[in-house]
């Protein structure tokens, strides 16, 4: 689906990565991303000859589509609940190890509508459904949609990585006394088991 990946060592690319991130895509420029990379404009432009088409560029060559891959591979548990614990574990994880790439993936939502990170979900698809159709093999879940699911995980894993960097920094010095898996386990009980008590349910 994807064409082939850029070489993130491309000095141009590293350069325009700390720019876009820095300034925002609508303030950066192609004369910035040159004296960054110290370089003249011609010979940026020779390889990018606008704005968009080097945010593609290092969409592509920073995508930890493998990693997702690899996560959503490895993948282990017993019962749904122990499926899912593992899941979000995982993919927090490679989110981590790419907090670049999701800066950059914010850029693409706000001025390209998404196109990347559409191609990306399309590419990883298929492993993400077998996850969830090994969760609904063990006869657990509640008769929900595929749908629902699936966007209610993608929006517990989004809503996690961005809480951090959105609280105040006394927050966050705070959130860190309590380790990540139990913050983790905590946000999966309660997709799981919801909010109310049992007899409190109607």
């Amino acid at each position: 689906m994807f064409k082939r990946a850029p070489d993130p060592r491309d000095p141009i690319l590293a350069a325009a990565r700390e720019v876009f991130v820095q300034h925002g895509y609508a303030e950066t420029t192609l004369e910035q991303v040159a004296r960054h990379a110290k370089l003249d404009l011609a010979t940026v432009q020779r390889q990018y000859s606008d704005k968009e088409k080097l945010l593609a560029a290092m969409l592509r060559a920073y995508s930890p589509q493998a990693e997702f891959e690899a996560a959503l591979e490895a993948v282990e548990g017993e019962t749904a609940a122990e499926i899912l614990r593992d899941l979000m574990r995982r993919l927090v994880a490679v989110a981590q190890q790419h907090s670049d790439f999701f800066e950059l993936a914010v850029i693409d939502a706000q001025s390209n509508n998404g196109t990347f990170l559409s191609n990306l979900s399309a590419a990883i698809f298929p492993k993400a459904a077998e996850i969830l159709n090994r969760m609904k093999a063990h006869a657990e879940l509640r008769p929900v949609s595929d749908a629902l699911i699936g966007r209610t995980l993608i929006a517990m894993w989004i809503g996690y990585i961005i809480s951090e960097r959105a609280l105040p920094q006394v927050a966050r010095f705070a959130m860190r006394l309590m380790p990540q898996q139990l913050w983790l386990d905590g946000m999966v009980d309660l997709m799981l088991y919801g909010l109310l008590e049992d007899d409190a349910r109607s």
